[in-house]
């Protein structure tokens, strides 16, 4: 019959949303506004307005007489959550919603960057709005005790510290019942920052009796206050955003105060926004991605001294510091950065902010003492040229040689000539609460800018055109390390000229991160699809040794005993490369188990042995000497867990797969010859990636074949038709050339973990987070 879908194409019915027959008059205009922007795209239009509808739709009608909504969403770092939930915000006024609080950092600067956005794309395009708050005044009470008489919507963009929810806290109060016919809205802007209860619960004399109240207990204040706010509205949604959602989902979904009410665990929804066609993030720069991209530059142990002097105690007298020179690494990043904004100008992207980031230090002193130091040595190379000409020229093009393979818009002599007019350009800034520097990017749309800081870089704050990194913070928790990642975003037109100036050991931190957001998001994804609601569903986490998720105050949910690589594929991507005689003990470990179980099939490019005991690849995995530094690959603690699956009968039937290419170098294991596998070396010293995605479909039905996807190979799919029964371990011999080891190769080692049923025990023991 002409114009009906093929069955495998029939349409399911959507689904009906309370939302469904609303007026979206404050979208419509919120909508035009974006469409009349040359940087929107209308296809990202599509994707805000879908969104936004999704997580209006999720939360409590607005009508019901009372409710408390908690909702989650995860964006990404740098990605465009302010501009969802400015489009969440536009629909929750028309839905009914008559006051909408933003809270927005801890910090003035972003909290006026987030005012100017919603007064410019919500209040002066929308209907009927009320503002409490400006681009340069925080909330105070207001004259007349509320707008709600009117038929508008009430907006307050408030910083998140503790006096400003004070005097949020006491106006509300004073409303008393006038609040019964207020839905209202908060959205919590970076919120795994100050939000998150780091204490304790007061228990409730009423449930307890033999329970005084102990304030000992009481919840730490920011957290304590946003939930008094909330318990005092009887119809009330909370939206928690962020990019670093390890703490929020860690919250115990049980937890009460007898004072201020339930804490802020996402019960109700948590949302994963899509990641943003052309977005850069951990993925494309540190992760499978990355593969072939010529980002990172090493800064070594010297350098980072010279930066970073050893801190006297505080009992020593305090001595002033002489005059900074600029070690070599820093100053190329500044010529790096002269360089590629030139590099951008004559691609045309004139009259755009063009940004440098140098995060070194926390300390306020240290930050001056550096911006002070990049603006003498600007200086100093200009009296060099007036003393030299030429001079400055020959160290650009220095620089531009070690940029390595980037497309030039004009002659080199061309790029030359504007990169030293361009360094001319550049301003330091350095921005702290003592200096009160500002990006003013608005004001100075062209600006090339040197931005010198530490915290106020560290969270929300969009460091526009980010070419240049220079980078020494360290933290060893996966959340702040993450938001300090102010390289993220959108880099259209000039994404080939980002270079980040780091240590080895952050760069290697960051390639590990990379497959720890990858499991967290596939997770709430799948969850999502599932139809699984946030205290019913396992949101899995990778759990590390040397690099926390998140602060232990923040983790209140994270058990010891909560460990597991349930539908996981570690790989090893470090290596001591230094160390020959662990290479080589890692050959003969390889060698010793494939005598033991000897291939009896080669098939999809490799040799596999079928049959192989859990502890016989416990034992392999035990023995197996990796990188020191290896956050993601811990052999002995993968071991300990195979073994206790074993007990519970699932794992206990392996599967050996070793690769084979057919190649001319090669290397004996076991007594026969396996073609080496080619893996680039990194400027972090890791390979990116170890896994060839269609192994892991050797040993199920169809093989890798049936898995095949227009991307190549879905490696996920094949591990949740795994049965629980047998896992796959995965054996790279790599070519030590281009890895610049000193043996005959280096082993690589993965594994393929199916989906076991203890994520479902933990989930009943942990009231819905797994901690992986």
């Amino acid at each position: 019959m002409a114009g009906k879908l093929p069955p495998r194409l029939t349409l399911k019915p959507r689904l009906e949303l309370w939302t469904d027959g609303t007026s979206w008059t404050n979208w419509s205009r919120h909508e035009a506004f974006l469409l009349s922007q040359p940087k929107w795209q209308p296809h990202q239009i599509a994707s805000v307005a879908e969104e936004s509808l999704r997580i209006i739709s999720k939360t409590t009608p607005a009508g019901r007489p009372n409710f408390q909504c908690r909702g989650l969403v995860v964006g990404y770092v740098q990605s465009g959550k302010t501009a969802n939930f400015t489009a969440v915000a536009a629909r929750a006024a028309d839905v009914g919603y008559r006051l909408i609080i933003v809270l927005s950092g801890i910090h003035d600067s972003l909290r006026n960057q987030t005012q100017r956005r919603l007064n410019r794309e919500l209040v002066d395009v929308g209907v009927d709005w009320i503002t409490l708050t400006d681009e340069t005044t925080d909330f105070h009470e207001p004259p007349v005790a509320d707008g709600f008489a009117s038929t508008g919507t009430v907006l307050i963009v408030a910083k998140k510290i503790t006096p400003i929810l004070t005097r949020i806290n006491q106006w509300l109060g004073k409303l008393e019942g006038r609040l019964n016919e207020v839905p209202v809205l908060l959205i919590d802007d970076e919120a795994d920052q100050a939000s998150i209860n780091t204490r304790g619960n007061r228990r409730d004399p009423s449930v307890d009796e033999e329970t005084s109240p102990d304030e000992n207990t009481a919840p730490s204040l920011t957290n304590a206050l946003i939930r008094d706010i909330l318990n005092k509205i009887p119809r009330a949604t909370y939206i928690a955003y962020t990019a670093t959602p390890f703490a929020n989902i860690l919250i115990d979904p049980d937890a009460s105060d007898s004072k201020v009410g339930e804490d802020l665990f996402p019960k109700d929804f948590v949302v994963q926004l899509p990641r943003p066609d052309g977005y850069t993030g951990t993925e494309e720069l540190f992760g499978v991605s990355a593969e072939g991209r010529d980002v990172l530059r090493p800064v070594d142990a010297a350098d980072v001294k010279a930066l970073k002097p050893k801190q006297r105690k505080k009992s020593e007298a305090v001595v002033a510091r002489g005059p900074l020179d600029l070690p070599q690494s820093l100053s190329d990043a500044l010529l790096t950065f002269a360089l590629v904004g030139a590099i951008r100008l004559l691609r045309g992207q004139t009259g755009k902010p063009h940004t440098m980031l140098v995060h070194v230090s926390q300390l306020q002193r240290d930050q001056a003492r550096i911006g002070s130091a990049i603006e003498e040595q600007i200086r100093t190379w200009f009296h060099h040229e007036e003393a030299e000409p030429g001079v400055l020229r020959r160290m650009i093009k220095s620089a531009l040689t070690s940029l390595g393979a980037v497309e030039l818009p004009a002659t080199e002599e061309a790029v030359l000539e504007e990169a030293v007019n361009n360094l001319a350009r550049a301003e330091v800034v350095v921005l702290n609460s003592t200096t009160g520097g500002e990006l003013e990017y608005d004001e100075k749309p062209g600006r090339q800018l040197i931005a010198v800081g530490g915290n106020r870089l560290s969270r929300g704050l969009t460091l526009e055109g980010l070419t240049v990194a220079y980078f020494l913070r360290t933290t060893t928790l996966a959340d702040a390390l993450l938001q300090m990642a102010r390289w993220y975003g959108f880099r259209t037109g000039y994404d080939d000229l980002i270079r980040i100036w780091t240590t080895d050991g952050i760069a290697q931190w960051f390639v590990e991160l990379a497959l720890v957001e990858e499991s967290l998001r596939d997770s709430i994804t799948a969850l999502n699809r599932a139809g699984r609601r946030p205290d019913e569903m396992a949101i899995r986490m990778r759990a590390h040794s040397k690099l926390l998720l998140t602060s232990k105050a923040k983790s209140k949910m994270l058990t010891d005993d909560a460990r597991s690589w349930s539908g996981e594929n570690p790989q090893t991507i470090l290596f001591p490369l230094h160390d020959g005689d662990a290479l080589e003990r890692n050959l003969e470990l390889a060698s010793g188990l494939l005598r033991q179980h000897p291939p009896t099939q080669d098939a999809h490019g490799g040799a596999i042995a079928h049959d192989v005991p859990a502890e016989d690849v416990a034992l392999f995995l035990r023995q197996y000497e990796g990188h020191p530094s290896s956050i993601a690959f811990q052999g002995a603690e993968i071991a300990d867990w195979i073994l206790e699956r074993a007990v519970a009968g699932e794992l206990v039937n392996w599967t050996v797969f070793i690769a084979n290419p057919q190649r001319d170098r090669q290397v004996l294991l076991g007594g026969r010859p396996f073609g080496l596998v080619h893996r680039s070396l990194q400027a972090n010293e890791s390979i990116g990636i170890l896994i060839d995605p269609r192994h892991e479909g050797i040993g199920l039905h169809g093989g890798p074949e049936n898995y095949r996807v227009t991307s190549g190979f879905s490696a996920r799919a094949m591990r949740e038709d795994r049965p629980p029964s047998q896992g796959l371990l995965l054996l790279y011999p790599l070519d030590p050339e281009p890895l610049r080891a000193p043996t005959q190769a280096v082993l690589g080692v993965a594994l393929s973990f199916p989906r076991t049923t203890d994520g479902e025990h933990r989930l009943v023991a942990n009231r819905g987070l797994l901690h992986e």
